[in-house]
């Protein structure tokens, strides 16, 4: 079995982990993961009732150890596993003519969810697999998992397929995506370059990191964002490397830097459109200014560029966008590109150690002008 680790990684709530490769002395910490999953969730394989025999799991993980090819990474809290990613070629023995092809399962405890533990156990397989000389990856995630659908499709998996009642759960069929990404491909799609009266929408690339950050330092502008004031430059960068651009490499324009038509080399904000869902041709909203430039109306002028490029492009039904009670501001540019009010959700997100209410607002195809 490949070797990995210990490497430490600190979550997005500031927690440290362990990514290292599964021995068979893990197995305990395994038979103690195995139940929470099932019992959390029915997204995965794992089942309430059907815990492995902990000697055969041993003898199975210790066959494993002379083998390098396969991957079976753990996340640790402590001695605690939260995490695992399990990664292997299509056949075994690998077959002559799919040696290049490796398949992964993946789960996580609810807790860490969003914590970027799923993104870094993509990231270290992904390397593993090119060292290996596989190039293609496979799996299979059910089509009601949209927390997992999001991530595959934010590193770059494309949906290929999907299998009709592939799993009956609880009485019922669910469906599932066959999902793959090729190492060896990069994408040939590129973002829109968006010109208006008195802006250019624009990719952002790593240059772009320093102007980002003068913006994005200011707590006033992410008053009300889901994101946090950057307080380095390097936080701008992650944002360009870690968030953009697996955006961009799946076909999406979130972010755009806005800039001034007089200065179209330094970004002033950001306004981007990314998937709700695909099936129900619905993109989200989402956008930032510099506050020298609040009460122009440029975010507005910048939102309607990219709502009708998205229209066209994306042959969407529907475009939403969501903002904080308090964030009156934003509600009022929803409402001046033509979005309705849809409605309150409440406490629907805890941010900053409390819970918010957030507006709803959305338009459709049919309403766009």
């Amino acid at each position: 079995m490949a070797t990995y680790g210990p490497t430490e990684f600190v979550t997005k709530s500031g927690r440290r982990v362990i990514f290292r490769h599964c021995e068979p002395n893990d197995a305990d910490a395994f038979l103690e993961f195995q139940p929470k999953i099932a019992a959390e969730t029915t997204n995965t394989l794992q089942v309430a009732g059907r815990t492995p025999d902990r000697e055969k799991l041993r003898d199975i993980w210790s066959a494993d150890m002379n083998n390098p090819t396969p991957l079976r990474l753990g996340c640790f809290l402590g001695s605690k596993l939260i995490g695992q990613l399990g990664f292997h070629p299509e056949h075994h023995p690998p077959h002559p003519w799919t040696k290049h092809v490796g398949r992964f399962g993946m789960f996580i405890l609810q807790e860490f969810w969003g914590e970027g533990i799923g993104k870094k156990l993509l990231e270290i397989m992904e390397d593993h697999a090119r060292f290996i000389g596989v190039i293609r990856i496979e799996a299979m995630v059910r089509v009601q998992n949209e927390r997992g659908v999001r991530l595959y499709s934010r590193m770059g998996y494309g949906i290929e397929g999907t299998r009709k009642n592939a799993a009956f759960i609880n009485d019922r069929f669910h469906d599932e995506l066959f999902i793959a990404k090729l190492l060896n491909e990069s994408s040939t799609w590129s973002p829109p370059t968006l010109k208006t009266e008195r802006l250019l929408l624009r990719p952002l690339s790593m240059t772009d990191a320093s102007a980002i950050f003068e913006y994005a330092q200011n707590p006033n502008v992410s008053r009300y964002t889901l994101w946090e004031p950057h307080t380095t430059v390097k936080d701008s960068e992650a944002y360009v490397l870690d968030y953009a651009l697996p955006y961009y490499r799946n076909n999406t324009p979130e972010p755009l830097g806005i800039t001034l038509n007089g200065d179209p080399t330094k970004v002033v904000g950001t306004v981007g459109c990314f998937w709700v869902s695909k099936t129900a041709k619905t993109m989200e909203l989402a956008y930032a200014l510099a506050e020298p430039l609040w009460g122009k109306g440029l975010v507005a002028e910048a939102s309607h560029a990219l709502m009708d490029y998205c229209f066209k492009e994306y042959g969407l039904s529907r475009i939403q966008a969501r903002c904080k009670v308090e964030n009156q501001a934003s509600a009022r540019v929803m409402e001046k590109i033509g979005m309705k009010f849809e409605g309150t959700l409440r406490s629907a997100i805890f941010h900053r150690e409390r819970y918010w209410d957030m507006h709803s607002y959305a338009v459709l195809r049919s309403e766009w002008n």
